[in-house]
């Protein structure tokens, strides 16, 4: 079952309940820095500060990959702080639903301004659109 087209409608809407509806009962995120791990119900209460209105734009978001057992999305923020990030998030599911993932950030808030980022190179997508997973740097 694909489930990107739902993840990405929570993202851009804010929706931390719809977003943790995708999560399975047993859910891990991996933090990208400490390796830590956090289930659904902490999961969903960092999405709800991360996601507070005016924290974050969304500059970027689409799938690259989905099939029953993964979803693979990459996304670039910008966040009222002034930094920005990009992420790559590996999302493994089961039953239709997502039972783990874990995201590598990088920083691109030193020298990557928009005038000197490199163009993306246009990608098939295996849905429309994409979506991030926020990390404990976001809060």
């Amino acid at each position: 079952m694909l489930i990107y087209t739902e993840m990405e409608a929570a993202m851009r809407t804010d929706d931390a309940d719809r977003y943790a509806a995708l999560l399975a009962e047993n859910f891990e995120y991996v933090r990208h820095k400490s390796q830590d791990t956090i289930g659904r119900e902490a999961m969903r209460n960092l999405l709800t500060k991360v996601w507070r209105p005016g924290n974050r734009t969304i500059e970027d978001l689409r799938c690259l990959y989905e099939n029953d057992d993964i979803l693979v999305v990459h996304t670039t923020l910008s966040f009222a702080s002034g930094s920005r990030e990009g992420a790559m998030i590996v999302h493994h599911k089961r039953d239709g639903l997502i039972v783990r993932a874990e995201s590598g950030v990088s920083d691109l808030s030193d020298g990557a301004r928009p005038g000197n980022v490199p163009q993306r190179i246009p990608t098939h997508s295996a849905a429309p659109g994409s979506g991030p997973i926020p990390h404990e740097t976001s809060i």
